[in-house]
């Protein structure tokens, strides 16, 4: 209760899970807070006017939060011309404009990040993060986010449907070593043309030093809910 920034009882979290969450915390890490820029999606204020099924002359495709997987980013099938100053909200276009800002699912109940290097636009319901950790790139905390430590950690700190700005300013992102990022990347890569993300977990477990009783107990949980 006391270590909770709500003042809530945690009551979906045993303490050998509670045990978990206090050691992935006791390594040494920073957070997102003050560090990173935020950029909400855009709220038209009418979907029916704004946005079209298909193209047309003068608009492009706008990414919702169902495009949003994890590592990627499906072709969206919306479009919409940036008129912003018509719009109930959007930011400047240049912010939307940015290449290498992470995307992720507003409304969910786990935790969905994918890097957009393209400067796409994006509705409410896909907001966006831009990392500005010295050292760490925003593709090795998509990685991070993207596992089940922290899917893990999501559900048992939070166990929300809506994925807040407040929530992921308070996971932890440790800074790696120059090489222990470069195997980091190499894996997300892999799992960016396909392959498994087992080599991505095991290798978030071993930052955090969580033993093979951890791995056991966080993975039952997942599979639980």
């Amino acid at each position: 209760f006391r270590n909770n920034r709500d003042m809530v009882y945690d009551i979906n979290i045993s303490p050998a899970e509670e045990r978990i969450i206090e050691k992935v915390y006791s390594v040494k890490h920073v957070t997102l807070a003050g560090r990173a820029t935020w950029l909400l999606g855009i709220v038209t204020g009418n979907n029916a006017l704004y946005i079209k099924d298909t193209c047309a002359e003068g608009y492009e495709p706008v990414i919702k939060g169902r495009d949003i997987e994890p590592f990627r980013i499906n072709p969206p099938g919306s479009y919409i011309r940036f008129e912003g100053e018509k719009f109930q909200q959007a930011a400047r276009q240049e912010m939307y404009r940015r290449g290498g800002k992470l995307l992720y699912r507003y409304i969910s109940s786990r935790l969905v990040f994918a890097m957009d290097t393209e400067g796409r636009l994006t509705l409410n319901s896909a907001n966006t993060v831009i990392p500005e950790i010295p050292g760490v790139p925003a593709k090795f905390v998509m990685g991070l986010f993207n596992s089940e430590l922290y899917q893990f950690i999501f559900r048992k700190r939070f166990n929300s449907v809506k994925v807040l700005r407040s929530h992921i300013e308070e996971l932890p992102v440790p800074v790696p070593g120059e090489k222990e990022t470069a195997r980091f990347i190499g894996a997300i890569e892999e799992i960016e043309r396909g392959g498994s993300s087992d080599p991505l977990n095991s290798m978030v477990y071993k930052i955090f030093g969580l033993s093979d009783v951890d791995i056991s107990l966080i993975r039952k949980a997942l599979a639980c809910n």
